[in-house]
């Protein structure tokens, strides 16, 4: 059997990497976010020292990213995999689809913008002034308005029809439909879709 890759997708602050991880424990199966591969190069190339230089390529961060999950379901080792994908980029889709099978999960909330702002004043590492600096911010907000008007720019382009099946979750309050059904939707037997296509 191939691997599978269930994929999260959804605006940025929707709640993909919170689901993503408890979906992952419930499957009892790898998550790798995109987001936490390209502080995974920062954090080796010094983040967390007294010198921090700028944090890797978003470009690079994607080609590592991508290189995982090709190297993981080559393996035949299925995961959960954050990354949103882009229109401007339909050649990162077609990795992922042509190394494992593909499910998708969507998530959406009312306030993704505001909960996006909240985590990156919440994370320790942007708390640093050395890594604000070598950001080129004097102050946690500079960041923060900069991230927002980026992810506004991502989710514009943000694909959200695949060519297999996704299931879509509010994340406003819990989950809905709960995990229970979003794992029973993941695990559910499917027929051998043809080349390209996926079935629901």
């Amino acid at each position: 059997m191939a691997a599978t890759v269930v994929l999260m997708v959804g605006e940025p602050g929707s709640g993909k990497t919170t689901l993503g991880t408890r979906l992952a424990r419930a499957l009892r199966i790898p998550f790798l976010a995109r987001d936490d591969v390209r502080t995974g190069l920062y954090f080796t190339s010094g983040a967390w020292g007294e010198r921090p230089g700028p944090p890797p390529p978003r470009d690079e961060a994607t080609e590592t990213f991508l290189g995982l999950v090709e190297t993981m379901t080559g393996l035949g080792v299925s995961c959960v995999a954050e990354y949103v994908v882009r229109d401007d980029r339909p050649e990162d889709l077609a990795r992922l689809t042509s190394a494992a099978r593909c499910v998708a999960v969507r998530t959406w909330c009312d306030d993704a913008p505001a909960r996006q702002a909240a985590r990156e004043r919440a994370d320790g590492l942007l708390q640093r002034p050395a890594v604000l600096d070598a950001l080129g911010y004097r102050a946690i907000d500079e960041h923060v308005a900069q991230a927002a008007a980026h992810m506004a720019a991502v989710s514009a382009r943000m694909t959200t029809v695949f060519d297999f099946p996704v299931l879509a979750v509010e994340t406003n309050d819990g989950y809905d439909p709960p995990l229970a059904e979003i794992v029973d939707f993941v695990t559910r037997p499917r027929p051998r879709p043809r080349p390209g296509y996926w079935s629901t």
